[in-house]
């Protein structure tokens, strides 16, 4: 980092060009670390009232005096620009500190904010490629959190990346919890959002102290609610009369049955449902999330559900398949659905993925390693969890078969 001590501004008069009355103008010349620019200050005076080791005009009159006056000005903004610039970068130049006295922005700041930004900027341009939209929309919160922890705790906008040390995430960590009322797992999913940014700056030598040294954010382990094979069948079988609960409700089985996330089925096309030699429909498609493949048979369930609302052979290759409405919608509805179903859950449409691992595959013997390729997960530990739920369920229910058989033998 620049020392202070290089830091010098002397003010001449260039004697070299005088103007035909014999002004020189005075120039500000900024000297930093052995390197010069030069600023006019746009002020010009006769040589005779110049006096060079003080850097001022010889006050002799009025207008001599506010000269003085604006080069102490320039004099003060160029040390406060300084100080400014040397907050947030660990090189500096004499050009650099020019432009900021100038107003000229052309030296982003090494930031937080400004790098986490510029993240996302770049997730935004990858939607629908390589990144989704939910990945975008978490770490733009993430950053919305980050800026209202800032004002809260420091009441600055932003922080340089060089001073970022590990009591920042304590202190981010803590206001996640007690002021935006995170759980732990969500606390933790948003500290990995900072630490790719974070990441960002060791990678590029912003940062020289990594901040997240003694964190381990690790997610614990918690229960993936899903529906029983009753439950299900429950909401199959109501007569549902209004419109918008019914398409909602059939959206939501054709998950249950398929595996399939919300956003996946929102992006189904015809050109993703194949047919095999055996005569037996598959949706063969990339999830969005995470740009896995993914191979599901299409039960006579979700088939069923699919000749509801279109004709396979007349769609062109790019028709999607299912009127999916939003997200937002959607769960707000099937809260509707759970309560005039008899439901006492709260049922969101992740549940439904859920349910497709638990109660339509594995617990109806579909081995663990094909309900990870139909769900495309790229691990099958992620599928574990799952299997660890029907292990639970077949202990209970052994537990009470042996309740029973106690009393007979």
């Amino acid at each position: 980092m620049s020392d202070f001590k290089t830091f010098k501004l002397l003010f001449y008069i260039n004697r070299a060009k005088k103007t035909k009355k014999g002004f020189c103008s005075i120039i500000m010349r900024i000297t930093i670390n052995g390197q010069a620019s030069t600023l006019r200050i746009n002020k010009s005076v006769k040589p005779a009232v110049w006096n060079s080791s003080l850097g001022y005009c010889k006050a002799k009159t009025e207008e001599h005096e506010l000269i003085n006056t604006q080069i102490d000005a320039f004099k003060a903004r160029a040390y406060r620009k300084y100080s400014e610039i040397v907050a947030f970068h660990d090189e500096i130049d004499p050009q650099m500190l020019k432009e900021a006295i100038l107003g000229i922005n052309s030296a982003k700041a090494h930031t937080i904010v400004n790098v986490w930004i510029d993240y996302n900027d770049g997730v935004k341009k990858l939607i629908g490629k390589e990144k989704s939209y939910t990945t975008w929309q978490k770490s733009n919160t993430c950053l919305n959190y980050f800026k209202e922890f800032l004002e809260y705790q420091y009441q600055k906008k932003d922080l340089s990346m060089k001073v970022l040390r590990p009591k920042h995430v304590s202190d981010f960590e803590l206001f996640l919890k007690l002021n935006k009322e995170c759980g732990y797992n969500t606390t933790t999913k948003y500290l990995q959002n900072f630490k790719k940014i974070t990441n960002i700056g060791l990678r590029n030598n912003w940062l020289k102290i990594n901040p997240f040294i003694d964190f381990k954010l690790k997610l614990k382990e918690v229960d993936r609610p899903f529906l029983s094979e009753e439950e299900l069948q429950r909401i199959i079988n109501k007569d549902i009369s209004i419109q918008r609960l019914r398409l909602v409700r059939d959206i939501f089985v054709f998950s249950c049955f398929t595996g399939l996330a919300y956003s996946d089925i929102k992006k189904l096309k015809r050109s993703e449902i194949e047919k095999t030699p055996d005569g037996m429909l598959w949706v063969r498609t990339r999830r969005k999330k995470t740009n896995t493949v993914t191979h599901v048979p299409i039960l006579d369930v979700p088939m069923k559900i699919i000749k509801q609302y279109v004709e396979l052979d007349r769609l062109n290759p790019d028709d999607t398949i299912l009127p999916v409405i939003s997200n937002q919608k959607t769960n707000s509805y099937l809260k509707e659905i759970s309560d005039i179903c008899g439901i006492d859950k709260n049922i969101t449409f992740h549940i439904a993925r859920h349910t497709f691992a638990t109660t339509i595959t594995l617990m109806n013997g579909i081995s663990i390693e094909s309900v990870s390729k139909m769900l495309g997960h790229k691990d099958i530990r992620t599928t574990q969890h799952y299997a660890k739920i029907v292990d639970r369920k077949i202990g209970a229910e052994m537990s009470s078969i042996s309740a029973k058989l106690n009393t007979v033998f």
